[in-house]
């Protein structure tokens, strides 16, 4: 007897724990409309939930950069990747959804190569930042299905330009705003 009550304990808990464990990850398609441009795949890991009982999360995102060039009658585009790693946190008591406020630290590189008028132009653009906020309402579609646009700025730490690529050219700050359509698991 004191078997099957410990086996139906054991049972009750672990479905207690499979119901606070349901949404743990999302996983969005993520455009970003700033400098550089990103198309990629975020994936948000819920973390701890806070002594206040608001909830928060890890984000990643991992993306496609692009990023055009324009300046004294030159213009091309590069392409390469940035990265984000950041926390995020709901205001909203009890839920992973509604308004957010949100943080990243980031790495972005980009490639420059291009023939125009018959000489060759190619060099590397490279930044950090931590400095890189966003503000945010997470839209819940459907019990698994979530929309969340976003906008921010981006302070960006230049490293020094290779090849043909002068620093100069970008801005520092720059304004960003972004959606995501994603799916809870």
């Amino acid at each position: 007897m004191k078997r099957i009550i410990y086996l139906l304990a054991l049972i009750s808990t672990s479905a207690f724990a499979q119901d606070q464990q349901k949404d743990v990850v999302t996983v969005s398609a993520n455009y970003n409309f700033s400098e550089p441009t990103q198309y990629g795949v975020s994936m948000e890991f819920a973390k701890d939930t806070k002594l206040d009982e608001r909830h928060s999360s890890w984000i990643l995102n991992v993306g496609y950069g692009q990023m055009e060039l324009d300046e004294n009658n030159l213009k091309t585009t590069g392409q390469g990747f940035v990265v984000e790693l950041g926390t995020r946190n709901y205001f909203k008591k009890g839920v992973r959804q509604g308004f957010y406020g949100e943080n990243f630290i980031t790495h972005g590189q980009i490639k420059f190569d291009e023939t125009i008028n018959g000489q060759n132009f190619e060099g590397k653009y490279s930044y950090w930042s931590i400095i890189n906020p966003n503000v945010g309402y997470k839209i819940q579609l459907t019990k698994n299905l979530s929309l969340d646009p976003s906008v921010g700025f981006n302070w960006k730490w230049e490293v020094k330009g290779k090849g043909d690529i002068d620093n100069q050219y970008f801005d520092n700050f720059v304004f960003k705003a972004g959606v995501k359509l994603g799916y809870t698991f």
